[in-house]
């Protein structure tokens, strides 16, 4: 029986901790005309579909794929895709070897992001 490194089994576990909260959470945001986000009450099929393909993306290890899709998405005011790609440009070097790279304005905009529902609550 193989036994992984510790290290290695820390960083499976944070990862699939991540994609499990992100996909149990709720929907995202939108952009307002004046640039603020504001929430969506319920995100389109499309939108469901975009980050549904992106959560797929990440769980099969194709990290430049989701990180680029979830990208995409957050700088849409989608809430979750904000907070898992923010979570990647942070931790890149360490859980996958590679660097994502956020701007400071898209950074600063993920960060204003919340979710909706009983996790926005916990947060506050």
């Amino acid at each position: 029986m193989t036994s992984l490194h510790p290290t290695s089994r820390l960083f499976s576990a944070l990862a699939a901790a991540l994609v499990w909260s992100l996909a149990a959470s709720a929907p995202g945001h939108s952009a307002e005309p004046d640039g603020t986000l504001a929430p969506i009450a319920e995100p389109g099929a499309a939108v469901a579909q975009a980050f549904d393909a992106a959560l797929q993306a990440y769980e099969r290890c194709h990290w430049s794929l989701a990180f680029e899709q979830l990208v995409r998405l957050a700088d849409q005011g989608h809430a979750d895709a904000a907070r898992m790609a923010s979570e990647m440009h942070k931790y890149g070097p360490a859980l996958y070897a590679q660097a994502f790279v956020l701007s400071l304005p898209q950074r600063e905009r993920f960060a204003r992001l919340r979710p909706l529902g009983p996790l926005a609550a916990a947060q506050d």
